[in-house]
C-alpha cells in the first residue's frame, strides 16, 4: 500500500542521518526517493497525502541544496557561513512541513478507516515534532551560537538524542501502519486485494458511500421520472 517504502525512506532520511553531521544530505536524498514511492501509492487511498508528497519533493530539493553547500565548502575557499545558515533554516522549515503533512495524512487515513488509536498517536507525534523543531530554532539563535563550544555541543547532543527518540517513535507508528496491511510472513508476496485488511476496510467504507450515492441518485431520477410522467398524464386528461 505504500507504508513499507515510506518506513524505509523515513528511517534513511531522519533516523539514520541523526549522527551524519555535514553529510546528512546523502541520507535525506536516498530516503526521499523511497518516501516518494510510498506516498505516491498512499495518495491513491487518501488525497491528503498530496501535502506530504509536496513536502517530500521539497525535502529532496533541500538535500541537493545541502550537497551544493558541502561541495562549495569542501572544494573551494569561499566562505559558506551565511549559506550554511540559510541551508539549516530551509532544511528545518521543509522537514517540519513534511513530517506534519505525513502525520496528518496518517491521522486522516486512520479516521477514514475508523482506527482511532492510530489517529491519536499520529496527532501525539505531531506535538513531539513541533517540540523538537522549536528546540532547533532556539539552537540557531545568536544566544546559543555565541556560547562556548563545549556548551553548544552539549545542547546539540541533547537535540540529537531528542531527534533519535521522536524519529524512532514515528518509525514505530509507520511500522504499525505497515503491519496492519501486511500479514506476517507475506511481506514479499505480490499484493492481493483480498489479503489486506486495512485496504479492504477502507474500500468497504468507500464502497458503502458509493452505493449510498448511487441509491440516492437512482431515487432522485426515479422521482423526477414519476413527476414527469404525472405531468404528461395531467396534460392528456386536460386535452380529453
Amino acid at each position: 500500500m505504500g507504508f513499507g517504502f515510506l518506513l524505509v525512506g523515513y528511517m534513511f532520511a531522519f533516523l539514520a542521518t541523526a549522527g551524519m553531521g555535514p553529510y546528512i544530505f546523502g541520507g535525506v536524498m536516498v530516503g526521499s526517493i523511497f518516501m516518494f514511492l510510498g506516498l505516491k501509492e498512499l495518495r491513491k487511498y487518501d488525497p491528503v497525502f498530496l501535502y506530504a508528497v509536496i513536502g517530500n519533493i521539497l525535502l529532496f530539493a533541500c538535500s541537493i541544496f545541502g550537497a551544493s553547500v558541502w561541495a562549495v565548502d569542501t572544494f573551494t575557499d569561499a566562505n559558506t557561513a551565511v549559506l550554511s545558515i540559510v541551508y539549516q533554516s530551509v532544511k528545518l522549515a521543509v522537514a517540519l512541513f513534511f513530517e506534519i503533512s505525513m502525520l496528518y495524512g496518517i491521522a486522516d487515513l486512520s479516521r477514514r478507516v475508523d482506527y482511532p488509536d492510530t489517529r491519536q498517536k499520529a496527532f501525539r507525534n505531531m506535538i513531539y515534532v513541533c517540540i523538537f523543531n522549536a528546540g532547533q530554532i532556539v539552537a540557531l539563535t545568536p544566544i546559543i551560537t555565541s556560547l562556548e563550544t563545549s556548551d553548544r555541543a552539549a545542547i546539540l547532543t541533547i537535540l540529537m538524542v531528542v531527534q533519535i527518540v521522536y524519529t524512532a517513535i514515528n518509525s514505530l507508528l509507520l511500522l504499525k501502519c505497515y503491519a496492519m496491511i501486511c500479514p506476517v510472513g507475506q511481506e514479499d508476496m505480490p499484493r492481493k486485494k483480498s489479503r489486506f485488511a486495512f485496504v479492504n476496510r477502507f474500500r468497504e467504507i468507500r464502497d458503502a458511500k458509493d452505493e449510498k450515492a448511487i441509491e440516492e441518485m437512482k431515487n432522485y431520477y426515479e422521482d423526477k421520472l414519476k413527476k414527469k410522467n404525472s405531468k404528461k398524464h395531467g396534460k392528456k386528461k386536460k386535452k380529453k
